[in-house]
């Protein structure tokens, strides 16, 4: 499809604004940052490509390491790295076979290439990849082992995000794989040239694609608006920032809309508040429309939803009716019926939840009716564009505390260090944030697996999320927050099973496993 349109106004200044926002980011320097990790992937994948077409006897491994990297890297989801992981166990023939089709040094077309690997892999694997926007991304994935500056990463959602933004047209809605990557690789290459002619130089699709991932495919007009459009539909961007899977934020998003509650659950550390504010703020388009409220052992249904404060009336003490919270939140999305509301509740566990809610459990199952509050006595009804967020810390109460009234009313989704995607994040943040300091993830998952009898005690990865983390900085955090909660954890357990946590002797414990394991390859 050409899409070079001439002497349309319109889309002359679709391009402006666009370039405009790229111009911004490439002049923050942010640019090689985000481009250098893609090229860490790009050379393991070229590694294994050539061991591939070498028919090297290290291929397998090299390959595996390649798909890991990039599955940890959220370029391709995790699961689809698994399906082709465990495909070498079975069908290694067939995955070697279509690997060479797609990554052939003959001169053949990208849609040849494409084509004939999917056809090459069995189909227990293909079948369980579907969709052309999935396999285009695996795809594309595998490919900057080809040339990753030729070959960037495909995502279906960003890309769409920026074809509307410029009037350039998105492909024809029966386009396969092969087709939707080629028009993602023209859109790029139409992307360079419109910022050559505005002064933006872009060496190649690689920097096209990392502006474009970056700036979300948006315009700096787009930000901070509130139209009432799920700004959080496009979940690439996020799912950069928060390290984790766009399939996992997706998921998210369909709980939240089919049931209006959801509740995030898991240990300490997991990121459970942090990424229920992210995401409410990006689906709801703007902070203002995301309430934070943290319950507590003394919070009531007064705190809450509505009752009586001591005031000065006339100069007397007396009491007025006033709104909690909920009532507030609920108010606000009342009066904006076209946009997405939030009530994030953190430690939501830690507050008697049935004197709380009150006749609000009530509501939380039957959305759109309506209740008696019982101060104001007045008809309340909790608007359908008002959604609820609750983050539990497993390892501060019992979930069996959570009556079953109530999790019958929300989904709960897990967050924890042994489970997908919570496992590997540390790795995964530390690669980009702090190369060097990859090992501290070793640690913490040599930690909790003397944890695992307990595993709401788990030590979850955000104590290290910080930026410019060092070996100084990983002491402080080990020494005054990661011992003294392990310590509570482990009570009665005596002297010894504390000593097992000491930082130094958990780093020996890891490093001589990698010594063990690279003696055995």
């Amino acid at each position: 499809m050409n899409n070079r349109k001439t002497g349309n106004g319109v889309e002359a200044k679709a391009w402006d604004d666009f370039i405009r926002r790229a111009k911004e980011y490439v002049d923050s320097g942010r640019l090689e940052v985000e481009s250098d990790y893609k090229r860490e992937i790009g050379g393991k994948l070229a590694a294994a490509r050539k061991a591939v077409l070498d028919d090297s006897s290290n291929w397998h491994d090299l390959f595996v390491s390649a798909v890991s990297a990039s599955a940890e890297s959220n370029f391709i989801h995790w699961r689809h790295g698994d399906y082709i992981k465990k495909g070498l166990t079975d069908y290694p023939a067939e995955i070697l076979q279509a690997l060479q089709a797609l990554w052939t040094r003959d001169e053949v077309t990208l849609a040849q290439r494409v084509q004939k690997f999917w056809r090459s892999l069995p189909e227990s694997i293909s079948g369980q990849i579907s969709g052309p926007g999935v396999r285009a991304n695996v795809v594309s994935g595998l490919l900057m082992g080809l040339d990753v500056e030729q070959y960037p990463l495909f995502r279906v959602t960003v890309l769409n995000k920026a074809y509307d933004r410029t009037e350039y047209g998105r492909p024809e809605k029966d386009a396969d794989e092969a087709a939707l990557y080629e028009h993602a690789l023209s859109f790029l290459d139409r992307f360079i040239e419109e910022a050559a002619e505005r002064g933006l130089q872009l060496d190649h699709r690689l920097d096209a694609q990392s502006v474009v991932w970056a700036t979300r495919g948006q315009s700096a007009e787009d930000d901070g608006k509130g139209d009432g459009v799920e700004h959080g539909m496009d979940f690439a961007a996020l799912a950069e920032e928060l390290y984790l899977p766009i399939d996992f934020l997706e998921t998210i998003n369909a709980l939240r809309k089919e049931k209006q509650q959801v509740i995030f659950q898991g240990p300490p550390g997991t990121g459970k508040t942090y990424v229920a504010q992210k995401l409410a703020q990006r689906i709801a388009g703007s902070k203002q429309r995301v309430t934070l409220v943290q319950f507590h052992p003394s919070y009531a249904y007064e705190d809450f939803v509505q009752g009586y404060r001591p005031v000065l009336i006339d100069g007397q003490p007396g009491f007025k009716l006033k709104d909690g919270p909920l009532r507030r939140a609920a108010r606000q999305a009342a009066s904006e019926p076209n946009a997405d509301h939030f009530l994030v509740i953190d430690e939501i566990n830690r507050g008697n939840l049935a004197k709380v809610f009150g006749e609000l459990y009530f509501l939380l199952e039957y959305r759109g009716g309506e209740i008696n509050l019982q101060y104001s006595d007045e008809p309340f009804r909790l608007p359908p564009n008002l959604y609820i967020i609750g983050t539990m810390n497993t390892a501060d109460r019992s979930i069996a505390l959570v009556d079953l009234a109530l999790r019958r009313r929300f989904y709960f989704v897990e967050f924890h260090p042994d489970e997908k995607p919570i496992k590997g994040l540390l790795r995964r943040y530390l690669k980009r944030k702090s190369p060097g300091m990859e090992w501290m993830a070793d640690v913490v998952d040599r930690a909790n697996e003397l944890l695992r009898d307990d595993r709401h005690a788990a030590i979850g990865p955000s104590y290290f999320m910080k930026p410019d983390l060092d070996e100084d900085a990983v002491r402080l955090i080990w020494q005054y927050s990661v011992l003294p909660y392990t310590e509570e954890r482990l009570f009665g357990q005596g002297e010894d099973r504390l000593a097992d946590f000491d930082l130094d002797k958990l780093w020996k414990e890891v490093t001589a496993d990698a010594a063990d394991a690279g003696g055995n390859s």
